[in-house]
């Protein structure tokens, strides 16, 4: 019975190991390089990063708050902060893009966004689901760095094991990253066949493989992101979300307005708005409204004695008119919602 129970372990971790490798290349190319954020953020690009970085929030810091456990250096165990965010120019023009990693597929992965700007406007220009998952430990590792191969290139790889995967790109004069090359590794678990290798969904040669990659490798000249730190600072990018906004010159912990340059609070919903017609329990109730999700316009903040809770005046869109009622300050992300920002009302 022991060495059926360890051999169905080791089979679940080679499925586990399987899919957790193919997710991110293979999810790519199926998707066709598909980008599910395709709004145009009009404004500087400062300006334009700190709208998307306020639109992102939620689950920019559901990967934030995940801690990595890693037991592969010196058979030591270093517990790891999971690092979302970093500015690096990728494409010379002198302007940082944005990179960040959030979690998605209810926190089991982090997808890879990057956003290019100018002094107009930015744009998403590359989307790569699932380059890492956060639902285990140990099964990790994902490099981005820009290669020489086929000239200014981006490359997404992913280290594991017998099945790795690396997605080559080049900025297309569309100025979005395009796919390049696709390579892929199917090992064989059996220990009666052969590795099988893949390039842009071909069977080739291990050779014409390893030349590729070892091409594309080599080729490296500047790292945006490396798995393997000595340091054991941060697991993904660079910083938090909180820094950057910071760099970007807004406030850490409050929301940017959208769009930049007015005065108005926007806060992101994380839960539908349950609405009263004032400050609190005591006032007729005023609809509940499917809301989650959303930067809803604030307006004030009371305070809310009875029960000892905040409450903000909110505008609601509601089919096409506009709905001013109170909800309970809860049910926002505190992130992009400070109290602090909001003008008192006594009641």
């Amino acid at each position: 019975m022991e060495k059926i129970r360890k051999a169905f372990m080791v089979l679940l971790a080679v499925c586990l190991l399987s899919a957790a490798a193919a997710a991110g290349g293979e999810t790519y190319v199926e998707q066709g390089g598909q980008i599910p954020d395709g709004a145009v953020y009009q404004g500087y690009w400062k300006n334009a990063y700190l709208q998307i970085l306020n639109n992102h929030s939620a689950a920019i810091h559901q990967y934030q708050n995940r801690t990595i456990r890693d037991m592969y250096f010196n058979g030591r165990e270093y517990t790891i902060p999971c690092m979302p965010v970093r500015m690096q120019d990728l494409n010379g023009d002198g302007i940082p893009e944005l990179l960040f990693l959030e979690a998605a597929s209810g926190g089991a992965r982090g997808d890879l966004y990057i956003y290019s700007g100018n002094g107009s406007s930015a744009r998403c220009v590359l989307y790569v689901p699932g380059i890492t998952r956060l639902d285990y430990d140990e099964m990790l590792g994902f490099s981005i760095y820009l290669s020489t191969d086929s000239g200014n290139t981006l490359v997404v790889e992913h280290y594991q094991y017998e099945t790795p995967w690396i997605l080559q790109f080049f900025m297309s004069g569309s100025g979005r990253y395009e796919l390049l090359n696709y390579l892929t590794i199917r090992g064989d678990y059996s220990g009666e066949g052969y590795d099988l290798y893949y390039r842009n969904g071909m069977q080739v040669s291990g050779d014409v493989y390893y030349a590729v990659a070892d091409s594309i490798q080599n080729g490296r000249y500047s790292t945006v992101s490396d798995y393997f730190r000595t340091d054991y600072s941060g697991y993904g990018l660079e910083t938090t979300w909180e820094s950057a906004v910071n760099t970007l010159g807004g406030q850490s912990g409050r929301n940017t307005p959208a769009p930049a340059g007015n005065t108005e609070v926007y806060g992101l919903t994380i839960d539908k708005l349950a609405t009263r017609k004032g400050p609190g329990t005591q006032y007729d109730g005023g609809g509940t409204y499917s809301v989650k999700g959303q930067y809803i316009k604030v307006l004030a903040k009371a305070y809310d004695k009875r029960n000892g809770i905040w409450w903000v005046k909110c505008e609601i869109p509601y089919h096409g008119e506009i709905r001013v009622l109170w909800t309970g300050y809860k049910r926002f992300d505190k992130n992009t919602l400070s109290l602090d920002d909001l003008p008192e009302e006594f009641w």
